[in-house]
């Protein structure tokens, strides 16, 4: 074997980083008898594969091989230093021979010029990986085709191997990424993925040529997958290109691994089936509680909010109160409210069903209205003529105070300034940095949930002009588990209200909802209850929140679609509502900020990307599949003209709409519910393919040429970046 830097030398020459490379390579058939299969001759580089050569035969005594191979820098980048080449003639043993000891030359050279410059960690770069494929194990070698983890393995049958290559980066690359599978060392495939986009991965899936390809013998073997074995690709960490696993191939037929522990899903909250009715409180949306004061004196204040009470002024008590139980009730009954244990009104109440509501409201004479604190009771059922499954939760006590003098003017809503908005936005640039998880504290210590909601303030303030603390909406940011149980409570909570039978059916499906979902917004009783998974990146998270933050300003905003005829149609229209207001939030940030999170570079694996997630959406729509169907929804009414808001000509001149225009979609969306959402969906499809290549077009035309490496935008902000108009 020879290496040399001139076509035809004899001496290395000037080897150097970069430069030219030429290889030599001979082996002979040292015997009278020739071969009688094909076999396979590898070329090594610091034991990394870059070259084979297959012969069909080999005559007795012929020498044969290659001149002048001038792929080196093709298959391996490498650096000023010593290098260890290797020629391993009949690398897989596909030759019986008289003597295996005389297959490998080794000879090692030395590599002139500079040191090759490793990537500015501070900045964005490529970081590719072997992980998981499918959500199997790394690397996953099974005796059965379809496991999720791996073993037992024979040499009675065939092996399958499963492996996944990603890239951990928030770079993207269009380079061509080997992957080499090695069986004890030996290169036994060879595969090219094309390229891929930052946080995204490749996988192949139950390989079964393994046994084809080199003789396995029971015992131990170890199996060997790399993904850019020739350091072609400039990376952020090197260390983590290869993951090695020793194996045991037994012999006898194949059996199938024990499937790995399952996870028990969160528990359900108790059920039991009452056989009475039961009379109990009710917390109807955007009430303070179940029973409010508020006072006259100034104005008209709005039902179910506790007010300012001038003293010898008139108030208003309202209460709400429910048969939770799923027995109606049979008797009529009464309430009771009294001031200061003084009765100040009886109502009485006729036989209802179950989940039955009655809303009350009762005058209080401003004689009673004493400055001072004051209480009042509600008394259920105060002349106990049900016979109830529960009797203690009847009574219920509010403390509020009367206050003498004129009424002080209502309180001025909170705003920010443009430096305090400045500030709780400072942390964004390093939150769209992270690729771990944000319910997990990263190794410096970082706790991104607090800015993940801190960002969401900001943005929401910037769009509507309202802090996330002067709106009814109630947020929490959980662990996956947590998540589950918290969805799980809220959704079944009007369980007494449900039969046996019917619990179950209810269980299932806000299981199956919760199941597919990272986020939810919840309507009904008092504030409006978001409820976000965190355990995946803050930027995905931040995203979520956003939108379902779109879902909970509708409900405040325009609560009509809450009590139209449930459809597809208002589905898909409520998540175009929340699919929009994400773009809302975001493009706010960026013209307050004048920076841009969402730009991405004109490369192949972004377009396909945009093109797969794209059809991906189009081909659910007509399921129909309420995301999908919103998206599409969204594109063609914007594309339509909808509202003669002129916004079109804006997608066609610009390629996205500005961040006011995208928030005058919003609002103009949230009219739509005070109308018949079945009709306007059905209008917006009409007719619509034409657009929807229209629409493509102008999506990916967003990408830019020659956009640096570190200003690609976060993966998990591409929804906001190509799918919001």
């Amino acid at each position: 074997m020879s290496i040399h830097a001139q076509v035809g030398a004899l001496d290395p020459g000037d080897l150097r980083t970069g430069g030219p490379v030429f290889v030599d390579w001979w082996f002979k058939n040292d015997s009278p008898f020739p071969t009688e299969t094909e076999f396979e001759s590898h070329i090594y580089v610091d034991d990394i594969f870059v070259s084979n050569w297959v012969s069909t035969q080999s005559p007795p005594f012929q020498t044969f091989g290659i001149s002048d191979w001038d792929g080196l820098n093709d298959r391996v980048r490498l650096d000023k230093g010593e290098h260890t080449f290797k020629l391993v003639v009949d690398a897989l043993n596909q030759v019986p021979e008289k003597d295996e000891t005389d297959n490998v030359f080794e000879r090692t050279f030395t590599w002139a010029g500079d040191a090759l410059i490793a990537p500015d960690p501070g900045l964005k770069s490529v970081n590719l990986s072997i992980q998981p494929a499918l959500d199997r194990n790394v690397p996953v070698v099974a005796a059965v085709a379809g496991t999720a983890i791996s073993g037992p393995l024979t040499v009675d049958s065939t092996t399958f191997v499963t492996w996944g290559a990603g890239n951990e980066g928030l770079a993207s690359t269009d380079a061509s990424i080997d992957v080499h599978i090695a069986f004890d060392g030996v290169v036994v495939d060879q595969r090219v993925v094309s390229g891929l986009s930052a946080q995204s991965r490749a996988a192949l899936t139950d390989w079964d040529e393994l046994g084809t390809l080199i003789d396995i013998t029971p015992g131990e073997h170890t199996l060997s997958v790399t993904v850019d074995p020739g350091n072609l690709i400039d990376e952020s960490d090197e260390t983590d290109n290869t993951v090695s696993t020793v194996f045991t191939w037994g012999t006898g037929p194949a059996v199938a691994p024990d499937p790995s522990p399952e996870v028990l899903p969160v528990a359900a909250p108790p059920y039991e089936e009452l056989t009475r009715s039961n009379l109990a409180t009710y917390l109807p949306a955007d009430w303070d509680g179940p029973m409010v004061m508020r006072g006259t004196a100034s104005g008209v204040p709005i039902t179910g909010r506790n007010g300012y009470v001038q003293a010898f002024t008139a108030g208003i008590v309202d209460y709400a109160i429910t048969n939770d139980s799923v027995v109606a009730n049979p008797t009529g009954f009464s309430t009771k409210v009294l001031l200061d244990n003084f009765p100040i009104d009886t109502s009485a109440f006729v036989a209802g069903g179950s989940g039955g509501i009655w809303l009350v409201d009762v005058a209080v004479p401003a004689i009673h209205l004493t400055p001072g604190t004051h209480t009042l009771t509600l008394m259920i059922d105060s002349d106990n003529n049900v016979n109830e499954s529960d009797e203690d939760d009847n009574v219920y006590t509010l403390e509020f105070e009367a206050i003498a003098g004129a009424a002080p003017p209502p309180p001025e809503p909170t705003t920010y300034s443009d430096d305090e908005l400045t500030a709780m936005l400072a942390s964004l640039p390093d939150l769209l940095l992270q690729t771990t998880n944000a319910d997990v504290v990263n190794d410096t210590g970082t706790d991104w949930i607090p800015a993940i909601s801190i960002v969401a303030d900001a943005a929401y303030f910037l769009a509507t002009g309202s802090t996330l603390a002067d709106e009814r909406i109630d947020i929490s940011l959980l662990t996956r588990r947590e998540y589950d149980s918290q969805n799980l409570a809220i959704c079944v909570e009007d369980q007494a209200t449900l039969t046996a039978d019917e619990y179950v059916t209810t269980l299932a499906d806000c299981r199956t909802t919760i199941g597919s979902s990272v986020g939810l917004t919840w309507t009904g009783t008092g504030k409006v209850r978001v409820r976000v998974d965190s355990s995946r990146t803050p930027a995905d998270t931040l995203s979520t929140l956003l939108h379902e933050l779109g879902h909970a300003r509708q409900s405040l905003l325009a609560p009509a679609t809450r009590f139209t005829v449930p459809s597809d149609a208002r589905s898909a229209l409520l998540e175009a509502q929340a699919q929009v207001f994400s773009a809302v939030g975001i493009r706010h940030i960026e013209e307050f900020l004048g920076e841009k999170f969402t730009q991405y570079p004109d490369l192949g694996v972004i377009r396909d990307d945009v093109s797969d997630i794209m059809d991906f959406h189009l081909e659910r729509a007509p399921i129909p599949e309420e995301h999908s169907l919103g998206y599409e929804v969204m594109w063609l009414g914007v594309l339509q003209n909808v509202g003669g808001l002129g916004l079109a000509d804006e997608l066609r001149t610009n390629g996205v709409l500005s961040a006011s225009s995208t928030l005058i979609f919003y609002n103009y969306l949230l009219t739509i519910d005070g109308q018949d959402p079945v009709t306007w969906v059905d209008a917006r499809l009409a007719g619509g393919s034409t657009l929807l290549d229209e629409y493509r077009a102008i999506a990916l035309a967003r990408v830019i040429s020659g956009l640096p490496a570190d200003s690609e935008g976060h993966p998990d902000l591409r929804d906001v970046a190509f799918f919001a108009p």
